[in-house]
């Protein structure tokens, strides 16, 4: 995680999936995604600060179609 550097220690990430922000932030997950929360939750503790904010996907194309 380019982001896990000595010298950042808060982070906010945007995601435009509320329910995977829920599952993230209850520590709660379906066995389906508890691989996919474990790999976000994990890396996260490295930061003094982090917090997941949702955006939804109509004020994010850029990074949408990044993605794609």
């Amino acid at each position: 995680m380019a982001a896990a550097q000595p010298n950042i220690a808060s982070l906010t990430i945007m995601l435009d999936s509320q329910v995977l922000i829920s599952l993230i932030t209850s520590k709660e997950s379906t066995m389906e995604l508890k691989w996919i929360v474990h790999d976000i939750t994990l890396p996260s503790l490295t930061f003094t600060s982090i917090s997941f904010v949702f955006i939804p996907r109509t004020e994010n194309v850029l990074a949408d179609s990044l993605a794609k």
